[in-house]
Formats: C-alpha cells, sequence, structure tokens
C-alpha cells in the first residue's frame, strides 16, 4: 500500500485505488450474530461520503454474503436504503460475494472479499456468483437498486472509472464498508536523460 501520487511517480502496477473506508459498531444488538441494517447502512452511507463518489456510479458490491435468512435481507436492506438516499434507479449495481466460491473464512473473508474485487476491477469483468439459483424470498430484487451477478459479464464504465463497494460485518457488531476504484492507465512515457519523475 501506498499514497497514489507516490505509485503514479515510482511507475508502479497499480492493481485498484482504495477511495475511501469507514468502520462502526452497532453497540448493543440483539445478539452475537444479529446484524444491524441500520448501523450497516450508516457506515455504507460514511464510506460512500470518504469516497467522495456518486453512488449511482458503482457497478459491484461485494456483499458480507452469509447466505443465511436472517443476514442476506437485513444486508440487502441496508444496501437498498443507502442507495435510496442518493438515487431511485433500480437494478443497475451487480452484487455477488466470494462466500459462495470458499465459504466463510471468518476473519479472513473480508480479505478475501478485497482480492475478488481487485482481481475483478484488474480484468474489467463481473464474475457470477456460483451456485446462485433462486433468490432469497425475503429480499425484493426488482425494486432494488441491485441485483444478483448469475453469469459472467464484461464489467464496462460509462460513468467514469471501475468502482466497488465491499462490505464486510464482523461477530459483535462490527461493520465495515470500503470502495476501490480501478487504477489510473499507465502512461508510456520515456523520459530524457536529464527528466525526473
Amino acid at each position: 500500500l501506498k499514497p497514489l501520487s507516490k505509485a503514479i511517480a515510482d511507475r508502479d502496477h497499480i492493481h485498484a485505488v482504495i477511495k475511501g473506508s469507514a468502520i462502526n459498531n452497532d453497540g448493543a444488538s440483539n445478539g452475537i450474530t444479529a446484524p444491524n441494517a441500520e448501523a450497516q447502512e450508516e457506515v455504507i452511507i460514511k464510506a460512500w461520503k470518504n469516497a467522495k463518489i456518486n453512488p449511482e456510479n458503482l457497478g459491484y458490491i461485494e456483499a458480507h454474503g452469509t447466505g443465511t435468512v436472517l443476514g442476506d435481507p437485513i444486508e440487502i436492506k441496508g444496501l437498498t436504503n443507502s442507495f435510496r438516499r442518493f438515487t431511485d434507479k433500480k437494478q443497475f449495481c451487480a452484487i455477488g460475494s466470494v462466500k459462495t466460491n470458499i465459504g466463510h473464512l471468518v476473519a479472513a473473508s473480508g480479505l478475501a472479499s478485497l482480492v475478488k474485487v481487485v482481481l475483478s476491477l484488474e480484468n474489467k469483468v463481473i464474475p457470477p456468483n456460483i451456485n446462485f439459483k433462486t433468490s432469497n424470498p425475503y429480499i425484493d430484487f426488482c425494486n432494488s437498486p441491485i441485483y444478483v451477478a448469475d453469469e459472467k459479464s464484461q464489467w464496462t464504465n460509462e460513468n467514469g472509472p471501475r468502482t466497488a463497494g465491499i462490505s464486510s460485518f464482523g461477530f459483535s457488531g462490527t461493520n465495515c464498508h470500503m470502495v476501490l476504484q480501478e487504477g489510473p492507465e499507465p502512461k508510456n512515457e520515456i523520459l530524457s536523460d536529464n527528466e525526473e519523475a
């Protein structure tokens, strides 16, 4: 990790740019494993504001995605409420979770999500959510800003740089959301002997 300006100056290969992040804790909750939609909404909005992005330009959300009847509808509610503060658009942002590929890595699940999103940005592809057959009956995707990425698709960028959000929600109500963006295109400038970078 290094500041973007330093990575550009050093002519590094930039895998992705961390635009912003936020973390919170919902305090006294309904239990150690019970998620809180309001706290998740709060941390998502704070991360988006820290990143200075327009949420309508998000192309992908890497969900915490526990795959549970309780957790997933609460996570989608928090995401939907976050988007609704900025837009009424429907089904414009793909969602998925690496847990469908590798299971729940507990404390390392957020890092696995980060690696997946970096690779997705670099390859300009939104990968499919494997093992997805039918959606949770308690989630209304049709009226939500998000849709399940159930097939591989090219990640276009009509609205500027490809941008994604990553949610990672831990036991005891700790919530984290991060915004990643694709790195700038490398410049193939050749410096003369008397120039410096």
